[in-house]
C-alpha cells in the first residue's frame, strides 16, 4: 500500500499513548527484517535512513528500496531521512521522497538553530514533509528546583518552546541522558514532562540503546511518540555475522544468515515493549496516504 503521512502517524501514537519505532535499515536483510516483524505484530513502523550508518555514503537507492518495501506492507508504513545541519541535505532527502526529515541543528546557538530549522521547514511542509528539530539535550542529575536553569546546556522547557513555536517542526528530538550518582544511573523525567507539557506536540528519543523496558515506557508516557533504534539493531546484525564466522561460516549467504530473523526477533520486541502492536488498522483509518511524490515534487519554473 502507499505510504502514510509521518504527521498523521505520530499524532495518533501521540494522542494514544505509544510510540513508534524509527528503525535505521543499511541493507535488504535488515529492511526485511524489520517490515516482517512489523507485520507480524500489525504495527505501523518508520523505515530509516541515513549517511551517517555505516555503508550507506549514497543513499539514494536505499531509498527507492525502502519505498518499494513500503508499498508492498500491508502495515502502516512511513520513511525518513536524518541528515544533519545543512539544509541543502535536507532539499535532497525531500527529493527522494521521504515522509519525514530528522534535522538537527542543536550544535549550533538557539537563534542559528531556529533560523537553520525554519528553512528546512519552508522547504518541507508545502510538499507534505514532516520535519523533525532538534533542540540541546536534556540533562540529568539535576534537582528539580534547578531543572529549568541554563547555562549547561541543557534544554529548558523555555527553549523548546521558543524553538517549535517558532521553527513548526511537527515532532521535537530530545535525548535523556544519563549519569551515574551514587553507584546509579538517574534519569530526569522531570525535565521531559516539562517539556512535553511546553510544546504539546510529538516528542523523538534518539540514542534509545542502553535504555530499560520500564524507563522507555515512562518516556512514552511523558510524551515519546517515535523512538530512533538503529545502532542497536545493527549491532545485532553485526553479531549474527561475527557468529557465523566464528562457526567456520564461508560465502556470502553463509555469512549473513539468520540476520533477517535476528532483526526481525528484535524489532517485535521493541514494538512490543513500545506499545504499538496491534495498532495498524486504527492508523491506517487516521492517517492520509502519503500521495505519490512525482505530484509532489512538481517544481515551479
Amino acid at each position: 500500500m502507499p505510504l502514510v503521512d509521518m504527521q498523521d502517524m505520530l499524532g495518533h501514537a501521540y494522542r494514544h499513548g505509544y510510540a513508534v519505532g524509527a528503525f535505521g535499515v543499511v541493507s535488504w536483510n535488515i529492511l526485511e527484517g524489520v517490515v516482517a516483524a512489523a507485520e507480524k505484530m500489525r504495527a505501523p513502523i518508520i523505515l530509516s535512513i541515513s549517511k551517517s550508518y555505516p555503508g550507506t555514503d549514497n543513499i539514494e537507492s536505499l531509498a527507492r528500496a525502502v519505498t518499494e518495501m513500503g508499498h508492498r506492507a500491508t502495515i502502516p508504513v512511513t520513511f525518513q531521512v536524518e541528515v544533519e545541519s545543512d539544509p541543502a541535505s535536507a532539499e535532497a532527502a525531500i527529493d527522494m521522497g521521504c515522509c519525514g526529515i530528522v534535522f538537527n541543528a542543536s550544535s549550533q546557538l538557539l537563534p542559528d538553530n531556529v533560523a537553520l530549522t525554519q528553512k528546512v521547514v519552508a522547504l518541507a511542509a508545502p510538499l507534505g514533509v514532516l520535519v523533525v528539530g532538534q533542540v540541546g539535550l536534556i540533562e540529568t542529575g539535576l534537582e528539580d528546583d534547578q531543572a529549568d536553569a541554563s547555562g549547561n546546556g541543557a534544554t529548558t522547557p523555555l527553549e523548546a518552546k521558543y524553538y517549535v513555536d517558532r521553527t513548526g517542526v511537527g515532532c521535537l528530538a530530545v535525548s535523556v541522558s544519563r549519569i551515574n550518582s551514587g553507584g546509579s544511573s538517574k534519569y530526569n523525567f522531570t525535565r521531559l514532562s516539562k517539556i512535553n507539557q511546553a510544546v504539546g506536540i510529538p516528542l523523538g528519543i534518539h540514542g534509545s540503546a542502553g535504555y530499560t523496558d520500564d524507563q522507555m515506557r515512562r518516556m512514552i508516557g511523558f510524551g515519546a511518540a517515535k523512538i530512533n533504534y538503529s545502532a542497536a539493531l545493527l549491532d545485532i546484525a553485526a553479531r549474527r555475522i561475527r557468529d557465523n564466522v566464528t562457526a567456520g561460516a564461508s560465502g556470502y549467504a553463509a555469512t549473513v544468515a539468520g540476520v533477517r530473523e535476528a532483526v526481525q526477533l528484535e524489532t517485535e520486541r521493541c514494538i512490543q515493549v513500545w506499545g504499538s502492536s496491534g495498532r495498524a488498522a486504527e492508523v491506517l483509518q487516521q492517517c492520509r496516504v502519503r500521495k505519490p511524490f512525482a505530484l509532489l515534487a512538481e517544481k515551479t519554473v
